[in-house]
C-alpha cells in the first residue's frame, strides 16, 4: 500500500527550510528599530518610507549573498497581492469598528488623538495576524512567540499615556525591533555554523 503524499506537510517544511536563516526576523527588526529612530528628532521621521521600501531589496540581498549558496534556491509560491491586501483591509476595518464601539460607549470618539493613542494595539494586532500566518505555513512556535509578544506590547503601549500621542507608535516599533533583531542575529549565526561553505567554493573565491 503506498504511503499517502501530505501536501500540507511538505509545503510546511519547505517554508519552515527557506526561514532557518532568521534574516527576515534580523532585517524586519532592523527596519522597525529606524522607524523607531523618530523619537530621536523628528527629522528621523523620513526613516519610515526608507525602512518599508528596502526591506525586500535587503532582504533578498543578503539571502543571495549567505542563504542560497549553501542550501539552495527554492521558488515558493507568494501569496497573492490582492489576498493579502484584502486581509490587512478587513483584520483594519475589525480593529476599526471595535475601537469606535468602544470609543462610543466610554470616550470621545471624535477625539483624533485618542485614535492615534491606539495605534498601537492596531500594529501590534497587524504583525501578530502576519505572525500567525507565517506559523500556519512553517508549523514552526516562535512565530506564534511573536504575535503573542505583539499584542502585549501594542496593547500595553496603547493603554499608557504619554506626554506625546505618537510616542507609544515608535516605542512600539522600538520593542519589537529590539526583540526580532537579536532573535533574528542568534538565528542567523546558528544557520551559518551548520551551513558552512563548501571547501571548494572558498578556493574558487
Amino acid at each position: 500500500m503506498k504511503q499517502q503524499i501530505n501536501v500540507k506537510e511538505i509545503g510546511q517544511k519547505t517554508f519552515r527550510e527557506s526561514q532557518q536563516d532568521g534574516l527576515m526576523e534580523f532585517v524586519m527588526g532592523i527596519c522597525l528599530l529606524a522607524m523607531s529612530t523618530r523619537l530621536l528628532s523628528r527629522i528621523l521621521i523620513g526613516m519610515f518610507p526608507i525602512a518599508i521600501l528596502l526591506f525586500g531589496p535587503v532582504l533578498n540581498a543578503l539571502r543571495k549573498r549567505f542563504t542560497y549558496p549553501r542550501t539552495g534556491y527554492v521558488k515558493l509560491v507568494e501569496d497573492k497581492p490582492r489576498d493579502a491586501i484584502t486581509g490587512i483591509a478587513l483584520v483594519t476595518l475589525i480593529v476599526i469598528a471595535l475601537l469606535a464601539v468602544a470609543f462610543i460607549l466610554f470616550a470621545n470618539v471624535s477625539d483624533f488623538s485618542l485614535w492615534m493613542k491606539w495605534v498601537p494595539f492596531w500594529a501590534g494586532i497587524m504583525l501578530a495576524g502576519m505572525f500567525v500566518s507565517l506559523a500556519a505555513k512553517s508549523a514552526t512556535t516562535r512565530y506564534y512567540i511573536f504575535a503573542v509578544y505583539s499584542l502585549i506590547v501594542g496593547l500595553a503601549l496603547s493603554i499608557l499615556r504619554f506626554a506625546q500621542v505618537e510616542t507609544g507608535t515608535l516605542l512600539y516599533f522600538l520593542a519589537m525591533g529590539a526583540f526580532l533583531t537579536p532573535f533574528g542575529l542568534v538565528l542567523f549565526i546558528r544557520f551559518l555554523y551548520r551551513y558552512p561553505k563548501s571547501t571548494e567554493e572558498l578556493a574558487n573565491g
